[in-house]
């Protein structure tokens, strides 16, 4: 009889692992060697418990960008045993950090009172060597070295020793002790079964801690014209997809993470508070820069044109442009001419901004690397468009004091100068008459001169006005040339 909490049906253990990406050049299996580790330690289970159900479950599909689907959520709310597989790739992943918070969220105790420590059934192994600094913060108290295992499995994982046909036994050997540990620990812990949401609703336990709002409040507005699993456009995969066009991910599957995830992360590290949306033509404008992140594909829908049409000729602030373009999408070869085509015809004045702000963002940006050093450039671009026109905003309350040189209070200290002029004037020896004759001299030829400098300041003037005036029309004539198409 299955104790309380355990599911007889549900697999004895959840393999969880983080995808490879498909490189393009070969259409090979690239999780080939993690799919023989599972098949392995299928058998052992088989041969070592009396389970009715399945002895492991591992998702042999591509996840990104889909919506959980039953089989996996049964599988990882019922298991027994929650099993990760260590490596770099992994800790990066942030559907294998919701898998983790899924399991981990779930009740455990011990099948026998009286044991010493926290009950846990997780039994971590390592498939390719991490780095312990690298390690989430969550996971550095669970071991996984397993020292039973010896050094070569220390030093290399699992998928070295498979690798290398001289560790052949050693490889053998760990899958064997692996095969035991989840047993043992299936055998004395008893997990209580988890809610067929929780994986949907879990967060990632990898993601870096959230950085403090910034004080500035600076708001970036980050719009989303893309499609969904609703509305998905004409000749598209699904796979890029989800609910609504924020769950939009055009570098699937190399990135398991909304694009518009990565822009608010991005935003927050240049110190901007990110306003994610959907995109609305309707929308007021936003207080504060704006940034477009347009899905190409949805161009060929004719509703969707005249909605971006209507935006590129409304009078509102220059908004950045980003045009994703994932170079290994097999959906992409035949259509990228069209799609430009399209964008070029439905937004010209935002096409020709873009150009002007950052050419390769509005060229197609071809993967998830690119876009995160593209971005920042057009962020900077929007800020400063959007400062141009920005009305000024003084500060509440009442206007400061004004500042002055000398104490108010004190009184106009000129005459305390002039009366020490006239001191000095009446200690000199020289006669007051001979003063006056000589200053009615020198107010003479001070006026001659000053005449004759007035003058040529004059025309200097108007020279200096004629080339500001010629600098106007230069302007304006550039200006005209801009904005002819």
């Amino acid at each position: 009889m299955e104790p309380t909490g355990e599911d007889a049906t549900a697999p004895y253990f959840f393999l969880s692992y983080a995808h490879m990406p498909r490189d393009g050049l070969n259409n090979g299996n690239p999780d080939l060697w993690v799919h023989r580790l599972f098949d392995e330690l299928c058998e052992h289970i088989r041969n070592m418990t009396a389970h009715p159900g399945a002895p492991g479950y591992m998702d042999r599909s591509i996840r990104a960008g889909e919506i959980w689907r039953h089989e996996l959520a049964h599988s990882l709310a019922g298991c027994r045993v929650f099993v990760p597989l260590y490596s770099p790739r992994y800790f990066i992943s942030s559907w294998c950090g919701r898998e983790w918070t899924a399991f981990g969220s779930r009740p455990a105790r011990y099948r026998v009172e009286g044991q010493r420590g926290l009950p846990s059934a997780v039994v971590p192994a390592l498939w390719a060597p991490v780095p312990s600094h690298r390690l989430p913060d969550c996971v550095r108290e669970v071991q996984y070295t397993h020292p039973e295992l010896g050094e070569r499995y220390r030093t290399f994982g699992l998928y070295g020793l498979a690798k290398l046909r001289s560790f052949r036994s050693d490889y053998q050997k760990a899958v064997l002790h692996l095969a035991r540990r989840i047993v043992e620990v299936g055998e004395s812990v008893v997990v209580e079964r988890g809610a067929p949401d929780g994986l949907a609703a879990a967060h990632d336990a990898f993601a870096p801690p959230v950085p403090a709002k910034p004080t500035t409040g600076r708001s970036l507005r980050i719009s989303v014209a893309a499609g969904s699993l609703n509305r998905l456009p004409e000749g598209r995969s699904p796979d890029y997809y989800g609910p609504s066009p924020l769950d939009w991910n055009p570098y699937h599957p190399a990135s398991d993470q909304p694009l518009a995830q990565v822009a608010a992360g991005i935003a927050e590290r240049l110190a901007f508070r990110p306003d994610l949306r959907e995109f609305d033509h309707t929308a007021d404008a936003a207080d504060g820069p704006e940034v477009l992140l347009l899905d190409r594909w949805v161009l060929r829908d004719a509703e969707h044109r005249a909605r971006l049409g209507e935006f590129d000729g409304s009078d509102r602030p220059p908004t950045g442009l980003v045009v994703p373009w994932n170079e290994t999408d097999p959906d992409s070869d035949e259509a990228e001419y069209e799609l430009a085509a399209h964008a070029e015809a439905a937004l010209p004045r935002r096409m020709r901004q873009g150009r002007q702000a950052c050419r390769p963002a509005v060229r197609g940006v071809p993967d998830h690397r690119s876009f995160s050093e593209v971005l920042p450039h057009v962020v900077h671009w929007a800020e400063g468009e959007y400062l141009k026109r920005a009305q000024p905003r003084p500060p509440s309350g009442p206007s400061p004091e004004r500042f002055r040189l000398c104490d108010p209070n004190s009184g106009d200290s000129r005459g305390s100068e002039e009366n020490r002029g006239s001191e000095e004037y009446r200690g000199s020896g020289e006669s007051q008459d001979s003063r006056e004759n000589r200053g009615s001299e020198d107010h003479r030829s001070s006026g001659e001169g000053r005449g004759s400098e007035d003058n040529r300041g004059s025309g200097e003037h108007r020279g200096s006005g004629d080339c500001r005036s010629q600098g106007h029309r230069r302007d304006a004539e550039e200006e005209d040339r801009d904005e002819q198409p």
